[in-house]
């Protein structure tokens, strides 16, 4: 289960730098330029299924494709080379190759600078706040529909996402921080002692 949601928590973490106004506006270019000064983002989270809580947790990405996800029961890190899912339940960690071309595989980069020409843009109003509708333009995005709600900074608070199947995830952002100075250290995993290490390499 702990791949499955995080696909689908870190697919849409793409959203806080990215899309919080239409193309046509230019706002897209402007908010890509800004990426590139974005060193490092830190924010907890909270994901819903079909109305019911699911995950939380707190989210840290750092430039190059640097990924921790710190939930519960697991921590999943990458460090752009390799992956770490570690089990804190089962004491257990599954290492594997950092494949940008798996499906399963997250890139914000990627996210950033190549998925947005794949879907079509459009604003509505919701409670006098601007909504940003995503709907992709084919079927190679594995979501049919999103609905962004940007804060007054472009980044992201909540986000509606509709998968293929017609499952509905919302996900809720907070205490959202840029460039606060991540260290390197938190994108690479030491085993505790006593953990059973299933090496995929």
């Amino acid at each position: 289960f702990i791949m499955k949601n995080f696909i689908i928590t870190v697919l849409v973490f793409l959203f806080t730098a990215v899309c919080a106004i239409p193309q046509e506006s230019g706002a897209l270019k402007k908010l890509q330029d800004e990426f590139r000064n974005v060193e490092d983002i830190s924010a907890d989270f909270k994901q819903f299924n079909n109305g019911k809580l699911s995950l939380s947790g707190k989210l840290l990405y750092k430039k190059s494709n640097k990924l921790r996800l710190e939930l519960k029961n697991a921590v999943i890190i990458s460090n752009g080379k390799d992956n770490w899912n570690y089990s804190k339940k089962d004491k257990k960690v599954v290492i594997s190759d950092h494949d940008e071309s798996s499906p399963g595989v997250f890139s914000l980069e990627k996210f950033i600078y190549d998925y947005p020409s794949h879907c079509n843009i459009t604003e509505s109003n919701e409670n006098s706040s601007i909504i940003v509708n995503l709907k992709p333009k084919g079927s190679d995005l594995n979501f049919s529909n999103a609905k962004l709600y940007p804060d007054s900074e472009n980044f992201i608070k909540k986000l509606i996402i509709s998968d293929m199947d017609n499952n509905q995830y919302l996900i809720e952002f907070s205490n959202l921080k840029v460039n606060s100075g991540i260290a390197d250290d938190k994108f690479n995993f030491v085993p505790p002692e006593g953990t059973k290490v299933i090496d995929l390499r």
